[in-house]
């Protein structure tokens, strides 16, 4: 057995028993996470015909409070995996809201949209299941509007075919299908009307696919793709990256991404140096560069982005997040939120 052929196998079983997997939970969650896992049991599977009911938005009175669940998510899960340019899809809408249907349709959730108020699009990484992305709907919705709660938000979380495979061999596949289904991203955000600023946030492969909308909606392809009718959107965008399992260096000139800050007005990558996952990277292929959620913007990529290099900062959470990869780790933090707030309510 080759030094290569060990290496792989020490990597793969640590991606499959650490926090790569996104299946874990902080050791300690706090209270209000413990309350809102409950409300992922009540949606529906993709594959479930009839949805159940979500509990009631308060069972107390008849006014919703500022933290009661009001978000929607969307799925791409059943839509093709080869996608042709801006290729129709069947989307599975769910309005979180504490009524008893859940399930509604593209057409209701643009309908709700208040005039002026900024939408917030998240989008988790690899390995995501479905009961554990409802958990983390619920626990992301709830971490956003406690760090401002007297402010309005629309909150759409993205959800994606990423848990097909817990091998290590895929997590090559999962990544360019990240970038497929940036396509159907873009073409969500597109149609938001222009009043609203959008934020586009994305965790480890899901940074990935924000980048590649951005690129997209910048009139950029996507292995070949493009999306040119997104390209009529007018938004105001900010972007924020948590943990994220792209190339530092795909923003630059002739880059994967290169497109992807031109089209947005102010990014913020949370950089962790000890994101151990993001630690071995580099080792999916020969020659790759290190992630940019662990070696963050370099001063060799500021220079080559010149002007664009200044609607990127970095901002460290190793301290805070410590060797953990997924998305509760983050999400579980009260100050990440306070520092990411500007980003998703737009303050000046």
């Amino acid at each position: 057995m080759t030094f290569r052929s060990i290496f792989l196998i020490v990597v793969s079983f640590f991606l499959e028993t650490s926090s790569w997997g996104q299946t874990l939970i902080p050791s300690a969650p706090n209270e209000s996470q413990v309350a809102d896992q409950n409300i992922g049991e009540l949606l529906p599977s993709p594959e479930t015909p009839s949805p159940a009911p979500l509990p009631p938005a308060s069972s107390n009175s008849g006014h919703r409070g500022p933290c009661d669940p009001d978000y929607w998510i969307v799925s791409s899960r059943c839509c093709a995996e080869k996608i042709v340019n801006c290729q129709a899809c069947d989307y599975q809408v769910f309005h979180a809201d504490g009524t008893e249907c859940p399930q509604q349709t593209l057409d209701d959730l643009y309908a709700s949209l208040q005039p002026g108020v900024p939408v917030c699009f998240m989008v988790h990484g690899s390995y995501v299941v479905w009961d554990s992305m409802l958990q983390d709907c619920a626990g992301t919705y709830r971490w956003l509007k406690e760090s401002a709660p007297d402010r309005p938000l629309h909150i759409v979380f993205f959800t994606w075919p990423s848990d097909m495979s817990q091998r290590i061999l895929h997590v090559n596949h999962l990544g360019r299908m990240a970038e497929l289904n940036s396509v159907y991203l873009a073409e969500l955000v597109a149609r938001v009307p222009d009043c609203h600023p959008i934020s586009l946030i994305g965790h480890s492969h899901g940074a990935r696919m924000v980048s590649a909308t951005s690129h997209l909606l910048a009139g950029g392809q996507i292995q070949g793709r493009n999306c040119l009718s997104c390209t009529d959107c007018r938004n105001r965008i900010r972007i924020v990256l948590a943990a994220a399992a792209l190339d530092h260096d795909w923003y630059n000139p002739g880059g994967r991404f290169e497109l992807a800050l031109c089209r947005c007005e102010a990014a913020l990558n949370l950089r962790n140096r000890h994101d151990l996952p993001l630690q071995i990277y580099p080792a999916r292929r020969l020659f790759a560069s290190r992630a940019l959620g662990h070696s963050g913007i370099t001063r060799s990529d500021r220079k080559q982005l010149g002007g664009n290099g200044c609607r990127i900062g970095d901002y460290d959470v190793t301290e805070t997040v410590g060797l953990g990869h997924i998305w509760a780790h983050y999400y579980c933090q009260p100050s990440l939120a306070c520092v990411i707030r500007h980003y998703i309510y737009f303050d000046d």
